[in-house]
């Protein structure tokens, strides 16, 4: 059973893939209670952003025990205690805000993990928000779900008497808050209902603490940003701006903690505020990295001696090999401070090919090509493990194309199916990778999962990854050629997981294989009209089909010359006409065939005035959906033109 009246046609960004999707949520259950506004936020939280969210799992980052002690006690002693500034500039005022910052690797989000988890065991954790561009779920970067997630958190606590109720009734007098910009909703969901409900309760029992982690990983939203031409850094200015004039609100009582990477927006937007309103912590030679990150490779190489029966200075003989005889001293001084290169290195000894001496070993022997260079003994790392591969090339295209997907964990079972060209190839390739990436959850379905960013980091760099790297293009062409080898077969070249269907698939294989970076590679592929009717014969699986359909008519004629028409074009569009009469559609006239030859009509237009295919080629409540979002934007800017 679908429920249309919640259809979210959206654009999500993955990286620098921009992708188009249209989310169809089924009805499920009762519905909401009207007096918890928890049912009516879930639908806007990103469920994944949750410092304890099964998303994030056991697996997320979190400080091993007696490691970033000073950082940790200063963090969390600024948060109880406080500071009143001595500048002059900014007298006796509070600071309420902390950032943490540090380069890629150096641990930030470890830390803000396991100061979420403390403050939370205390009852001081308020809400907070953990960013990841690379995680498996879109909604993780997007902008969109950052307010109402903290409200949603925020609404959880029944100590703050009267909040749940104002912000009910804040959805009451505003349902499309939703679609408002973040400042609107603050006011909102936030600051309002905090002031309504002061005196109701004493503060001082209220949670103390708001968390941001990974802001540099936010993209924004393109639905918001489209034709504005704002970027991430723009985005990022707009969520530290609200956060620091809620800060600035008497009714808003909370400290706040961002963490990211000092990167050139939030830098500038911090150095533009009044000298010492806020705490600024940088993870440099201070904390004494060095020591906390020897302690943990000591403490995890005996742990693995003894779970492997190992003698109690086994990784001596093997640094002794190469001129080392204290191993986890060597690795904390080449890690250059990046906690990720000391974790991933014992990933590596604990679970990759071999026995863990002969890692070990081979961990000893990727050395770093030159140390003036700040991530060059992660990048030897990261070289040494891709290489274990069988084939790294074609497991790099692997990667790239898995972080082309907006939910490559859920979609896991997909992504494999459609990718693979023969069965356990996937295994075959990444298998040897597991201190990278997780192909399988603890159940052994499939489910991909990054360690660290920067690992796509490393990739995209030409510069770090070496003959490594792969161009967009590069990765963009194997993806198609694994598409076209799909369609050709009628069907995917690997048996399907027990629990799918192949309309399950098709569903898939429709929303992804008209996507402007897969299909114009794939078209060009030789086909025959057989394999392009066996894909119309099961459009009927997607209700968001005739949009692929649509999109696979203009990709494919989008090079043409106006006086032929190429082959891959007339093996594609006589099919889709002839569906299309057969299925009731309307289709574009001979006028409007001839305009096409002279000035191809677009799949869509950013101006309203403009006819595109959308209201030519399709079912009937299609094209009169399209022809209304068109004019209801038309009506938009004439309105908008008057009041100019």
């Amino acid at each position: 059973m679908i429920d249309n009246s919640r259809n979210d046609n959206s654009r999500h960004q993955v990286g620098d893939n921009h992708h188009i999707h249209n989310h169809y949520y089924p009805t499920k259950g009762p519905a909401p209670s009207p007096n918890r506004p928890q049912d009516r936020l879930k639908d806007h939280v990103s469920h994944g952003a949750l410092h304890n969210s099964a998303e994030r799992g056991p697996h997320a980052p979190k400080c091993f025990p007696e490691t970033r002690v000073a950082v940790q006690q200063e963090m969390i002693s600024w948060m109880k205690h406080g500071r009143r500034t001595q500048e002059a500039t900014v007298p006796q005022v509070l600071q309420q805000i902390l950032w943490l910052s540090g380069p890629a690797g150096s641990g930030k989000t470890a830390i803000m993990g396991t100061i979420a988890d403390e403050c939370d065991k205390e009852g001081l954790l308020a809400a907070g928000f953990f960013f990841s561009s690379f995680a498996g779920h879109s909604d993780r970067s997007s902008k969109r779900f950052f307010v109402t997630t903290l409200v949603y958190q925020l609404a959880q606590h029944d100590r703050i008497t009267g909040y749940s109720d104002e912000v009910s009734a804040a959805l009451d007098r505003d349902p499309l808050i939703f679609k408002r910009d973040l400042q609107a909703q603050v006011d909102a969901l936030i600051l309002t209902p905090l002031r309504n409900v002061s005196g109701r309760s004493d503060r001082r029992g209220w949670p103390q603490l708001f968390l941001v982690d990974g802001l540099d990983e936010c993209v924004g939203d393109e639905q918001s940003t489209q034709g504005t031409g704002r970027g991430k850094g723009e985005v990022h200015q707009e969520i530290l701006s609200v956060l620091v004039r809620a800060s600035d609100d008497p009714a808003f009582p909370f400290h706040v903690i961002i963490a990211s990477r000092p990167e050139r927006a939030i830098e500038g937007y911090f150095s533009s505020l009044p000298k010492g309103a806020i705490k600024k912590v940088f993870l440099d030679s201070k904390y004494s990295p060095e020591a906390d990150m020897e302690l943990y490779a000591r403490a995890m190489l005996s742990q693995i001696g003894m779970e492997c029966g190992l003698p109690e200075n086994w990784s001596f003989r093997a640094g002794q090999a190469v001129g080392t005889e204290d191993v986890p001293r060597y690795w904390a001084k080449e890690a250059s401070g990046q906690f990720v290169y000391v974790a991933t290195v014992i990933r590596y000894v604990q679970s990759g090919p071999g026995t863990p001496y002969e890692r070990l070993e081979h961990v000893l022997n990727w050395r770093q090509s030159d140390s003036s260079k700040p991530f060059s003994a992660l990048d030897a790392l990261y070289s040494g493990i891709l290489r274990t591969s069988p084939d790294p090339i074609l497991a790099v295209k692997w990667i790239g194309a898995v972080l082309k997907y907006v939910d490559y964990e859920e979609g896991a079972w997909y992504i494999t199916t459609v990718q693979e060209a023969s069965p356990g190839e996937a295994q075959h390739l990444l298998g040897p990778l597991s201190s990278l990436i997780r192909i399988v959850n603890e159940d052994g379905e499939p489910n991909f999962s990054f360690y660290h960013k920067s690992l796509s980091d490393f990739l995209e760099d030409s510069q770090r990854s070496g003959d490594l790297h792969l161009t967009e293009d590069e990765v963009n062409s194997f993806q198609a050629s694994r598409y076209s080898a799909v369609l050709k077969n009628k069907g995917p070249l690997v048996p399907l997981p027990a629990n799918r269907t192949l309309d399950a698939f098709m569903t898939e294989f429709f929303t992804y294989f008209t996507f402007p970076h897969v299909f114009p590679p794939a078209h060009n592929y030789p086909q025959d009209a057989s394999e392009v009717e066996w894909w119309l014969a099961h459009q009927h699986v997607a209700i968001a089909a005739p949009e692929g359909v649509v999109q696979a008519f203009v990709l494919v004629h989008g090079k043409c010359r106006w006086y032929a028409c190429r082959r891959s074009c007339k093996v594609w569009r006589k099919p889709i006409l002839r569906f299309a009469k057969a299925d009731g559609w309307r289709v574009p006239t001979v006028l409007e065939t001839l305009r096409d030859r002279c000035k191809h009509i677009p799949w869509g237009s950013a101006d309203p005035r403009e006819v595109c295919l959308g209201e030519l080629l399709g079912p009937p409540s299609y094209i009169s959906r399209s022809r209304a979002d068109r004019l209801r934007l038309l009506e938009q800017e004439r309105t908008r033109g008057l009041r100019t």
